[in-house]
Parts: C-alpha cells; structure tokens; sequence
C-alpha cells in the first residue's frame, strides 16, 4: 500500500530500535535482521507459497501479491473478513557458521507478533507467544546449526481462540477482544473496520554476542535545578560469567565523563553510575522553551573483549500533575519545570489499521501537524497500540507531552492468572521501553472502563450476580498490577487508574479528568460546551463527526458511491447512526445541504463549528480548566470520524479550528448572561503589553462602532478584558448582519477572532464576489483574496490534487486582503492550480 500522507513516499519500516554492530569477535554484540530475508506466506493447508515481508502482515500481503484488493475501497472490507477465520504461515531460512553457536548469546527475539503465534526453528517449537504487545525473546543454542536454519512462524486464527475463553467465565462479555491481547480496535470501532489479521508486525532478528551485556538502561533524575542535575544511570547488566567489568558514560553535551567498576556475577543485576550536569538546559514543551535533550553513550567492557555499547537520549525536566483539593474538589493539572501548564491537544488512534505499513516519514508527518497546530500533548487511548519508538522520538523533538493509556479499553477483563500474569509482563515491556522519554507525562490505566462500570449499566449487562469478582478482576489490573509496575519500573511517573474520572450526565467539574459526550452520544446542543457545569478541571475526551473531503472521499469511492444513501458511504460511517446525528445537528445551526459535495462541507464546517466553541471555552476557563484534549487528531482508515485529520493526512476544517483556538496568545469573544465579553488567554512565561481594537461591522464592511483600549496580560491565564452589554453594542441594528472583530496587537504578536451573534444559518450572507490573484511562490503557489461581502468559511481546493494550505475554512472581511500560500504535486497536464472557492452561502 502506498502512503497515504500528502507528498509522502514509500519506505521500509527502519529497525528504530536497534543498532546493528559490524565488529566480530567477543564482547560485541551482532544482529541479523531478519526482515532482509526472503520470507515467504502461506494459509495453512495451502500448498502454494507467496513472498511475504517482515514486518508486515497477512491482508498486506495478500494486496501485494494480487490476492485480495485494496481494503480501504469502497465497500471491499466486508469481502475479506475471511482472512481473520483461517490460519497462517510465514517461513524463512538464515545461515549461521559454526563459531555463532559458540556465542554465549545466541537468541531470536521478536519485537512484535500478532497474536497467537507458535514458533519454529529446525522444526523444534521454541515460542508459542499470545500477546499482540510484548517483546519475545528466545535462546535458540539447544536447536541452531551451523549452515541453514529454517524458521516457521504459525498463526493460529483468534476467533476460535475467544470462543473457547468465552466459554471458561460464567457472566457474559461485553466485548471479544477483553480475551486476547490484540488491539481492541481489530475488532471494529466506531471510527474503523473490523481486520483480523495477523504476521510478525515488528522488526524480528537474531541477537549473538560475547561477554556481559547492557538489558536496559534508566535515567534517574534526583535532583534539578539552575546550577546542576543529579543524575544516576540506573543498568540492567547481563552476565553469564562472574566477572570484572569497567562502565564508561560520557554525555558530550554536557562534557561529563564517568568509569565506574563493576564485579558482576552470574545472571542479570543493576548497576547504577552517578552523574552531574552543570549548568542544564531543560526540556520544555512546546511553547514554553527548547525541547533540549541529551545523549549518554555506555560502553560495557572486560579485558580482552570488545565493549558493549548503548546510546540514550534523554531530557532533564521535572514534571507532575498536581491534584490539590480546594472548595470544589481537587485540580487536575501538569505542572512541567516548575510551572502549570494549559494542555492543548488532541486523542491519537494508531494510523493504520496495519501498523507495519505506517513509514518513519508517516510518524513524522502525524505529530508534525500536531505541531503546526500549537499542540502540546497527545493522549495515545488505550484501545490502540503502544506506538513506535520514533513516535515518543518525535514528540521529544517537537515538546509534545504524551498522555499514554495502557491498552485497555471499554470492558472488564479476565481474572485468571495466566492472562494477569500475561499483563504483567506486557507492561513491564512497555514501561521500560517507553520510561526515558521526557514527552511522557503520565500512564493511565485504561479508556472508560472505570466510568463504564460505574455509570453505563455494565453490572446488569454482564450479570449482576458476578459484580462482586468482575470488579476484584478490574482491582488486580488497574489497581495492582498496573501501578505496581509503574512504581516499580517508572517511579517518578504519575499513575492515573482510568480515563476519565467523569463523565456526562452530571456536573463533572469537581475534580480528575472528563469525557464529555452530551454533545455527540447526548445529542444537546454545543452550547452545552460552554455550560460551567460541564467544563471540568481536564478535557480529556469530547468531540464531533466530519466528512472527509472531495477530494479524500473520491480516494475510497467511485462517482456512483457519492450519496449518504448509498452501500460505500454507509460503510465508511462506522457509528451507527451517525449520518442521523450529524443531520440534526446541521438543522439546527446550519441551512440544508444542497447536495453531496455541499453536505460533505457543512459537516466538516459544523464540526469545526461545535468543537471551536468547546476549545476556547475550556481555555477561558483556565486556570480552573487546565486541559482540552478533542477526539480525535487522525484517522486509520477512510471514514467519516471525529478527526481533524482525515485518513490520507489532509486537514479538515476542524485542524484549521484548532489551529487558531490553540494560539499561544487567544483573543476569544464571546456573549455572556447578555454581556459581550472579551477574554485573553496566555500561555506565555512572561505577561504582556498590547492594545485592544474591537469593530462592529456589517456585512459590507462599514463601521458601525469602534472602541479601543490598552490592555495588560498576565502570562499563564485567561483574563476577561472587556465587556459590553449586548443591546448597548448593537443599539438596534440586526443581529443577522453584523459581526464583532476583536484585535490584539502586542508588539510582534497579533491576535484576531470574530464573533457571531445568532446561528450561520440566521447570518444575511450575500452572494459574493471573490477576486482572487494567484502567482508561484517558490515551491507553492500564492493567492490574494479580496470580496464586497462577508464570506463565510471560505474553502480553496484544487479538484483531483492533495495541497498543504497555510490556512482554509477562514472568513473574509470586505475591505482586505488575504494572502494564502499553498502547496502540492500537480498533474503534467496541469501547468497551473485549477483553484476551487467555495463558501457557505455556496452549500444552499
């Protein structure tokens, strides 16, 4: 499959986790990547063979070879849920001589299989594995040999396997997936197909080396300030010999060195080095300073062999989230270095349905629109995966804090001691693997399952005589098993047991983390949002349904599909009165679509509509609000959802929305108890001194009144800077045909927002006339706008070609000029942008 980012290229999904040393001889350790073999597939009982990649996965490979079609066109997903009903194999072959089986570490390790997989070498079973999400490691000495090892990985279909775990509990499931350690997403969302397929989805390869080697290393940070960091590295060391040792640790950034020397016995041990950085530069999120980091190279030696080496970034920071009671409840906030900070961001799902298809540049691509958007954190929801080491890398890179769940999501789990103590060992991987990353803010035990048991009714559903064990079982995982290894593994990381710790139907402002979904699942207005009762202390979850584009939607859809009645487009709705929900909603605040491609832009206007006024009402409630987190940021697969970025990367209104809502510095008008209220909202370190212009204008652009004042801001809050009773600012003139522009100006920072003061379906929108000039620029193309009449959420496209825009779904004032800047890989035929204008007053 190609990917499906705008410009993006195709590439081999890098081994990011390892480094692969050429040297031979003792001490150093060797690595034969596997995926660089000739692998080959096969459905078991098939006698015919097909290549195959690793990492990848069956459908994925049945695409490539011309098995099966593209599962993201039009309806072909119900044609190949055949494949998750049968079983699999891959095999392979590698040449080993006779000196690497005299390593004294000879293992396979694989860094992901999906799920039930029985392993093979020499036809010996060395593995049978049955958990999507750990690591698997295998000494393989007792059945290697010199000359050529055969390799055969079977995976056995999951259905069957639930079935039967099924039938071993007495209450009833409320979902399959609660039975096996796959991603619940496999099996169908709200948002995504059902694919049950199966392969080695990770990098796998043979480890071999000589000699003590470094397991895992930890920075420890014990103490931070302005003139120094004290530091200990914390290293699991692997012996198998008693042995004297030397550990060196040199972080060239802060010019440190330090050797201590080790005696090792037989069998893994920690072994910690102390370290002091003078003078530290700290790790900031974004907005707030340098994301610095740090590099400590390790290298693990005896006399006579050769070192064994690791390298770790780090970041030096303090952070916490502060819970301190007050005379509603309790604040729920992070506090990064010593400072509060307004968490602004969004829910990431995996992007892909197929994890081995998402690319280094697809990863980067994902948080780098984050980034564009004045995001700060990303909350990775736990019915997904835990992401890829280049994931956590970039948000290291760019100062995106990470709320990460387990994977655990909407249902009780099972209590035997198999499946706990499988658990265990899956967040033992994952702790350690993720802990050294200073975007990681906090682990959370799970996605609604707390809230789903205590509010949705799921001791009846499930057979209220079992409540009693059901929640014991619920206790082991989230408040045993989970935390004891966070404590154990991560100790200066936060712990929360469950996202959220609220939910609608109440007031859910006293304390923890909310999901608000009256608007949406409640179907109440979006004024809801803005309702202090349903603003809590962190917006951790809230959201609205948009369309894809033209453009995507043709991606998935022939012309005769383009109709909400037709089979393809109900395929591509996977809630299940969503297109419903989305009507009703557009009645009430919009005119009726015209046609497809018209209600196709109101959905996306709508959305951006709803969750706008959720955004900057929960920033106008700061400090009391310390947190928004929207559903959700990307999409993995072609689907009418909830993100802001749709399947193929492109930016739907609701990014462009989020983009100006999540500015440093907030203009944010608004009408209050029938007062119009300016407010201010800083994230700023320091405060700040500008003027403040506010203009009532009609449709045409004429002045109506005008009022400015200067105005102090102070950093890190929102400020209510001026208000007006809303009869004395109108004084008679109609609603329907004007509109407040608030205007900041503070030295270099400008800041602009407008204010409506009835529904876009009430508005007196004109028919305009644009003029638009369009030129080259560099790399891209530019446009100038002008019109006589306000236009509504204008939106540029060019028909059949993907452009990266600096800005779309704007208004247009009368009067000016706006200049836009857009980019992308035109046709050859196509000397110049066929540029679309389209606006609401086009939609009806």
């Amino acid at each position: 499959m190609k990917s499906r980012r705008p410009g993006g290229s195709r590439l081999l999904l890098g081994m990011s986790c390892l480094v692969v040393l050429l040297e031979n001889g003792l001490g150093a350790t060797r690595v034969i990547d596997l995926g660089r073999q000739a692998w080959k597939f096969r459905e078991v009982g098939n006698f015919e063979w097909y290549p195959a990649a690793v990492p990848g996965c069956v459908l994925t490979d049945l695409r490539k070879n011309g098995l099966v079609g593209d599962p993201y066109l039009r309806s072909h997903e119900n044609a190949l849920q055949w494949i998750g009903g049968v079983d699999w194999e891959y095999r392979t072959a590698f040449a080993l001589q006779a000196v690497d089986l005299q390593s004294e570490r000879l293992e396979l390790v694989f860094q992901g299989l999906d799920t039930l997989a029985d392993v093979f070498l020499n036809n010996y079973l060395v593995l049978k594995a049955d958990n999507f999400y750990r690591e698997w490691v295998v000494d393989v000495h007792s059945c290697a040999k010199a000359g050529e090892n055969q390799l055969r990985v079977v995976f056995r279909a999951t259905r069957p396997y639930i079935e039967k775990r099924k039938q071993q509990v007495p209450w009833k499931p409320l979902n399959d997936f609660a039975f096996i350690r796959k991603p619940p997403y496999h099996y169908g969302w709200d948002w995504g197909p059902v694919f049950l397929t199966a392969g080695i989805w990770r990098p796998a390869y043979l480890r071999l080396g000589n000699g003590p080697y470094i397991q895992s290393v930890q920075v420890v940070t014990d103490g931070l300030d302005d003139e120094s960091a004290r530091l200990r590295l914390v290293c699991q060391v692997k012996a198998a010999l008693p042995a004297k040792a030397t550990m060196e640790v040199e972080i060239k950034e802060a010019g440190v060195k330090a050797v201590r020397e080790l005696s090792l016995h037989e069998g893994s041990q920690m072994a910690e080095v102390p370290l002091e950085v003078k003078n530290p530069r700290r790790w900031w999120c974004a907005g707030l300073g340098e994301p610095y980091m740090y590099t400590a190279d390790l290298a693990l030696s005896v006399t006579g062999g050769l070192p064994d080496r690791r390298e770790q970034r780090f970041g030096l920071r303090t952070l916490k989230v502060v819970q301190t009671p007050d005379e509603k409840g309790s604040s729920f906030y992070v506090e990064l270095n010593g400072r509060p900070v307004f968490m602004k961001g969004a829910n990431t799902i995996p992007q892909s349905m197929f994890p081995s298809e998402v690319t280094p540049a697809d990863t980067e691509f994902i948080i780098r629109q984050a980034q564009a958007a004045h995001m700060n954190m990303l909350r990775v929801w736990g019915g997904g995966i835990y992401e890829d080491d280049l994931f956590y890398d970039w948000c290291d890179r760019t100062g995106i804090l990470v709320w990460q769940d387990f994977m655990f999501a909407c249902s009780m789990y099972p209590d035997d001691p198999a499946f706990l103590a499988n658990v265990r060992q899956e967040a033992v991987d994952n702790v350690t693997r993720l802990r050294n990353h200073p975007c990681l803010a906090l682990w959370c035990g799970n996605n609604e399952i707390y809230i789903g048991w205590k509010d949705w009714n799921w001791p009846h559903l499930m057979g209220i005589e079992y409540r009693d064990r059901l929640w014991q079982a619920y206790q082991k995982v989230f408040d045993q098993i989970l935390p004891e290894v966070v404590a154990e593994l991560d100790p200066a990381r936060f712990f929360w047991p469950s996202s959220p710790k609220q939910g609608w139907g109440y007031p859910v402002n006293t304390d923890g983390d909310v999901h608000y979904w009256g608007v949406w699942h409640g179907q109440v207005p979006f004024e809801a949002f803005l309702q202090p009762e349903n603003i809590g202390r962190f917006m951790s979850e809230y959201g609205f349904q948009g369309m894809p584009e033209m453009n995507s939607l043709k991606r998935f859809a022939w012309p005769e599909d383009l109709d909400l009645s037709s089979e393809v487009m109900k395929t591509h709705q996977k809630h299940r009165i969503g297109y419903p929900v989305i009507d009703k909603y557009i009645k009430l605040y919009f005119r009726w679509p015209r046609d497809f491609e018209a209600y196709s832009y109101v959905s996306q206007v709508l959305q951006a509509y709803g969750i706008g006024l959720a955004m900057e009402a929960h920033r106008r409630a700061m400090p009391f609000c310390m947190g928004t987190l929207y559903w959700q940021l990307n999409d993995c697969y072609p689907v009418t959802s909830w993100s802001s970025l749709d399947a193929y990367g492109v930016w739907k209104a609701l990014h462009y929305r989020a983009r100006r809502a999540y500015s440093e510095v907030l203009v944010s008008p608004v009408v209050e108890d029938g007062q119009a209220r300016v407010y201010v909202v800083s994230d700023l370190r320091d405060p700040l001194t500008g003027r403040l212009t506010l203009e009532l204008l009609d449709f045409q652009g004429r002045r109506a009144w005008e009022k400015s004042l200067d105005v102090e801001i102070p950093p890190n809050r929102s400020s209510r800077l001026f208000e007006i009773c809303l009869s004395d600012l109108l004084q008679g003139r109609d609603k329907e045909g004007h509109v407040l522009r608030v205007r900041l100006a503070a030295g270099e920072r400008k800041a602009e927002n407008l204010l409506y003061f009835v529904y876009p379906k009430d508005l007196k929108l004109g028919t305009p006339a644009i003029r638009a000039n369009m030129a080259k620029d560099g790399q891209g193309w530019r446009v100038e706008l002008q019109t006589d009449t306000l236009v509504k959420d204008l939106f540029l496209s060019v028909p059949g070609v993907a452009m990266t825009w600096s800005d779309n779904y704007f208004d247009l004032l009368p009067g000016e000029t706006k200049t836009v800047t857009f980019r992308g890989s035109l046709p050859k035929a196509m000397p110049a942008p066929n540029l679309k204008i389209y606006s609401l007053a086009d939609s009806y």
